[in-house]
């Protein structure tokens, strides 16, 4: 009579493996992560998600102020409330991506330590959480882009809005693929927890967020594009407003950056995985 094996026990697995068919099997932890991700962050908070509304409205209005009308930066002739609007949301998503998994492996430690799933499920539960964050700045966003468009000040929409999907995914593949290399040296290295908000400030301002890249001179240029979401963010605000344009090398050095960096942090996760309750 043959017997069905609840557990089995494998073999070495390819470092770059990626268990889908588990991640799949476990898809319902995902979702009961992402609640719990938003229950932590809004529990015993009057407003809840209008934060994320506030917040956006506050930092546009700010940069607005400070960057536009008293700095004098170029918006490309987009209203600078929209451009600084469109470049916050786009930076937001990544920098949310990043930052909540450069601890996914201490934070839930004594979840590891417990009961087996697939790893991958904390990092992918802290990106769906962010879309869902991103999915309402975005349509806030898009209320605003209404607003100025009605009043003649914005362009219209068009088919090119359709390329926020697959750049968001880039952001979200290089965001947490960063997040994961920063958490698996946190595991020896605790120097790295306290590198990370000096190393996101650094990338905001070297990304085309509060500034246009067109007012910039060359050489300047090509330094501000080696940051690999710079050009992510320009191509993202320009698939709302339709002002500047998008730089395809840069873009494409910016996709394969992000593969790279996505098959490192997958081999150090898988490696980092097997041992560091031990470590911890």
């Amino acid at each position: 009579m043959s017997k069905k094996w609840t557990t089995v026990i494998e073999p070495k697995v390819p470092l770059l493996r990626i268990p889908f068919g588990e991640i799949i099997k476990y898809r319902e932890l995902v979702w009961a992560l992402v609640k719990r991700n938003y229950e932590v962050q809004y529990k015993q908070t009057i407003l809840g998600p209008l934060w994320l509304i506030f917040s956006l409205i506050i930092n546009s209005g700010l940069f607005s102020f400070i960057f536009g009308y008293v700095g004098g930066f170029s918006s490309d002739g987009t209203p600078y409330f929209l451009f600084y609007m469109t470049g916050s949301v786009a930076w937001d998503f990544f920098a949310s991506c990043f930052g909540s998994n450069t601890t996914v492996l201490l934070d839930n430690s004594y979840l590891f330590g417990k009961v087996y799933f697939p790893r991958l499920i904390m990092p992918i539960a802290n990106v769906f959480f962010n879309m869902i964050r991103v999915g309402i700045k975005l349509i806030v966003t898009l209320l605003v882009w209404l607003f100025f468009f009605l009043n003649g000040e914005a362009n219209m929409i068009g088919p090119r809005i359709v390329f926020l999907i697959p750049l968001g995914l880039i952001m979200a593949a290089l965001g947490t693929a960063m997040g994961l290399i920063v958490s698996c040296n946190t595991i020896k290295y605790r120097d790295f927890s306290h590198i990370v908000g000096l190393l996101t400030t650094i990338m905001m301002y070297v990304s085309p967020v509060i500034y246009s890249t067109s007012q910039l001179p060359k050489l300047i240029q090509d330094v501000v594009y080696i940051n690999p979401i710079s050009s992510l963010v320009e191509a993202f605000r320009y698939c709302i407003v339709g002002n500047g344009e998008i730089h395809v090398i840069p873009l494409i050095y910016s996709t394969l950056f992000t593969l790279v960096i996505v098959m490192i942090s997958l081999v150090q996760y898988n490696q980092t995985e097997k041992d560091f309750i031990d470590i911890i």
